[in-house]
């Protein structure tokens, strides 16, 4: 029997490797109950594993074993667990087979037309609708073109939608869900107008513009935050679409930051049970000034909690500031020693990043009409405290 021992900052490993099944004991190292955590697997765990499909046994609970990667092309097997207690042991299996039963909680899509043509900027004519899950932005493309599926990729878990828009804009917009369920495949298959109401599984409640809307990725030029607006070509795709696990891939090309010309890559994930994203960047070479941010709003309050003793710090907005005028919050958690800067402009609360040619960072909206409502500000803090908690214990190998 072949034993493996990984020892981690929250959890802790212990594997046993036998026929077709691997045992894990796995520990909170924390003292806070922690709710619908996806645990991250090293390839090396799963090494003695023929190639066949699995799934893991936790609680009595099947649940999924999916495999995903990070920007940086590094995978990583990841499953659920809906609570661990403080400081709980959990003796979990991974078996063959599938969890048939286990809904699904994250979805993402790509979709646009056929079947009609573009004269000038729009898309006219009879159409129908393909989700390819990839798209090479038209040359010249610009928004409204009513071309592409609420113009941009869409990715939801089980607590929030999200979108962006894939033209000059680049700006990152949420959907508030009312349900649990999967909703994104019907949404914007009308018209662009449509989804921008209450309707029975929510709407897209939140006011972009321009600026940056929540966790958009810029430039600051000195005075204001520019989103990715100049490139020379844009491929996005999904590079999953699981249960557990989506994700959003964009790789501009020849992007103008500012006067500096560069590629970029964007990977977006979301997990099930999360109303935060994650988006990680990579660039082929470090930009003075690359920077995140969220909406001003005058009806919002913004906060922050810079905390150098923690590796995660935040900024963040609340109050009636939804489209519907509901109470909204959002939230944008980055690395502590990445933060080169906090400023504004007219538009937005913006983070300025230290060069480097790899970031990552969280982003999370909540809303009062959520199907797991956030209505006060205190409701809101004790969800950032919620993902502060995960993220400045995440355990590292």
């Amino acid at each position: 029997m072949k034993k493996i021992f990984v020892s981690i900052g929250l959890l802790i490993f212990g594997l046993s490797a036998q026929a077709q099944a691997l045992s894990l004991k796995i520990k909170n190292l924390s003292d806070k109950e922690i709710v619908d955590y996806v645990v991250e697997l090293p390839p090396a765990a799963l090494k003695s594993l023929p190639m066949g499909n699995y799934k893991v046994v936790v609680d009595g609970q099947e649940v999924p074993l999916e495999i995903s990667a990070n920007v940086k092309g590094e995978t990583k097997a990841v499953f659920p667990i809906a609570v661990f207690h403080p400081n709980e042991t959990k003796q979990v299996k991974i078996v063959a087979g599938q969890a048939v039963q286990y809904p699904k909680r994250t979805y993402a899509e790509i979709a646009h037309k056929i079947g009609g043509h573009f004269e000038g900027q729009n898309y006219v004519g009879g159409f129908s609708w393909v989700k390819p899950n990839y798209i090479r932005v038209p040359d010249n493309f610009k928004d409204h073109a009513y071309y592409i599926k609420y113009e941009g990729p869409g990715w939801e878990s089980d607590k929030v939608g999200f979108r962006f828009y894939i033209d000059q804009r680049n700006a990152i917009d949420v959907y508030g869900k009312k349900t649990p369920g999967i909703v994104l495949p019907f949404v914007g298959v009308d018209d662009y107008e449509s989804y921008h109401h209450l309707s029975d599984w929510g709407m897209d409640n939140m006011k972009v513009g321009e600026a940056l809307g929540i966790g958009s990725i810029a430039v600051w030029d000195g005075e204001r935050a520019v989103r990715v607006e100049k490139t020379d070509s844009v491929i996005s795709y999904i590079p999953a679409d699981g249960k557990v696990r989506s994700q959003v891939m964009t790789t501009y090309y020849g992007w103008d930051a500012n006067g500096t010309k560069c590629h970029l890559q964007s990977l977006i994930s979301i997990d099930a049970g999360s109303r935060a994203s994650r988006m990680e960047l990579l660039l082929d070479k470090p930009i003075e000034n690359l920077a995140v941010g969220i909406n001003k709003d005058k009806n919002a309050g913004f906060f922050s909690q810079i905390n150098k003793n923690e590796e995660w710090s935040y900024i963040a907005t609340f109050g009636k500031q939804s489209l519907n005028d509901d109470n909204m919050g959002l939230a944008l958690f980055v690395r502590t020693k990445q933060i080169k800067e906090l400023t504004e402009d007219t538009r937005n609360h913006v983070v300025i990043l230290n060069p480097n040619s790899y970031v990552d960072y969280y982003f999370m909206p909540t809303w009062e009409l959520d199907w797991e409502p956030v209505v006060t500000k205190d409701d809101f803090v004790r969800c950032i405290n919620e993902v502060l908690n995960r993220l400045n214990f995440k355990y590292t190998l």
